[in-house]
């Protein structure tokens, strides 16, 4: 089982890197190109898929939870996302590898929350009156290589990594049962794993996590190959991160970002409409860097001069292009963090000119959102 996994890889863990600190990124990843494959043609009949009556948008922010003394902290970062009109919080946790080739998985209990620590930070959202969103994520403790990532995976043994992966996934699906998590997202970004030769390792690890959760699941893909992912028909939402090129460089205007966002929508509508789900867009969310239009996946590139007024209006421009959008299930921005970042170039709005353009939006009315069909 998982747990017993985790009780022996924290003890060598410990032992072998004490002392030493470990730091994930905050922030999202790159893409990978990777060739286009079409699902099998057949496959067995979708079940359990979860309707929820009168279902409300998902509204709300992500918060990676990499801090075990921060538990306080998170709470009061969760207050503050319900002060902006927040109705949900994506819980980002996360489990380990080694790198692209690892076959095993682990967490580092020194960053990863226990049990009781991730159900007190989920009923503490909860007593806010806000949804939960659990997102487990896959991060590599040594990649081989600097172009390694979750969405690189090789592992030696597939088979293998994804009994794993069901160990580690279905560990989070007991805590998401157990404590009134509304959406699991049952993959983030494994874009190696998406493959269609995969597809029926993924049918599987999706019905072992319905067998014991009952709430409604998607999986994160990457914005620019959503359409090749094989297995949509099996969960409840299509979900994506969302950092597409929205202009060329700092002087974009909103007129010109929104016009970007009308040729993704007609696209990805067209999609939905064929797939016959909404989208939940689980990362929406920009830096505070001058290249945050044209390259808004690129943390990296910190060198660059800060740009507030550049975030504000490509968040501008976003509410304004899917508010009210019958396909958007929710929008997950990215991110709230405890302490906030207003003077730095980071991708939380806190604290910055971006942080009162949510909150005017929050405030408003939402919208019904298209039903499965």
């Amino acid at each position: 089982m998982f747990g017993r996994k985790i009780v022996v890889a924290a003890i060598v863990l410990y032992a072998a890197v004490m002392g030493c600190v470990i730091t994930a990124s905050e922030s999202p990843t790159a893409s990978s190109s990777s060739s286009q494959s079409s699902p099998p043609t057949t496959q067995p009949p979708v079940t359990n898929l979860v309707q929820v009556a009168n279902l409300r948008p998902f509204c709300g922010f992500a918060m990676q939870l990499q801090r075990v003394d921060w538990v306080e902290e998170y709470k009061k970062t969760i207050d503050d996302m319900a002060a902006d009109g927040a109705d949900t919080v994506s819980l980002v946790v996360d489990a380990r590898q080694e790198n692209a080739e690892s076959t095993e998985m682990y967490v580092d209990m020194r960053k990863t929350m226990t049990v009781p620590q991730l159900a007190d930070i989920i009923g503490h959202a909860k007593s806010k009156g806000m949804r939960v969103i659990l997102m487990p994520i896959v991060l590599l403790d040594n990649p081989a290589r600097e172009t390694e990532w979750r969405g690189t995976l090789e592992p030696t043994d597939w088979h293998r990594w994804f009994d794993n992966y069901r160990d580690m996934i279905e560990h989070y699906a007991r805590i998401a049962q157990s404590n009134g998590v509304d959406v699991l997202v049952v993959g983030s970004e494994l874009v190696s794993s998406e493959a269609s030769e995969h597809v029926d390792e993924w049918i599987q690890t999706i019905q072992e996590v319905r067998n014991m959760y009952k709430g409604q699941l998607t999986y994160s893909s990457n914005w620019d190959r959503y359409e090749r992912v094989p297995f949509w028909k099996y969960l409840d939402f299509v979900g994506m991160n969302s950092y597409w090129t929205l202009g060329q460089d700092r002087n974009v205007s909103v007129d010109q970002i929104n016009q970007s966002w009308a040729g993704i929508q007609s696209k990805m509508f067209k999609f939905l409409s064929q797939v016959h789900k909404p989208v939940i867009l689980l990362e929406a969310g920009w830096c505070s860097l001058s290249n945050a239009a044209k390259d808004s996946w690129d943390y990296t590139q910190d060198q660059l001069p800060a740009d507030n007024d550049l975030q504000k209006k490509l968040y501008e421009s976003f509410f304004q292009s899917w508010w009210g959008k019958p396909q958007l299930a929710g929008m997950m921005l990215w991110e709230m963090h405890p302490g906030g970042d207003p003077t730095g170039k980071g991708y939380t709005p806190q604290g910055k000119p971006a942080e009162d353009v949510v909150r005017g939006w929050f405030t408003k009315p939402r919208w019904t959102i298209m039903e499965n069909q």
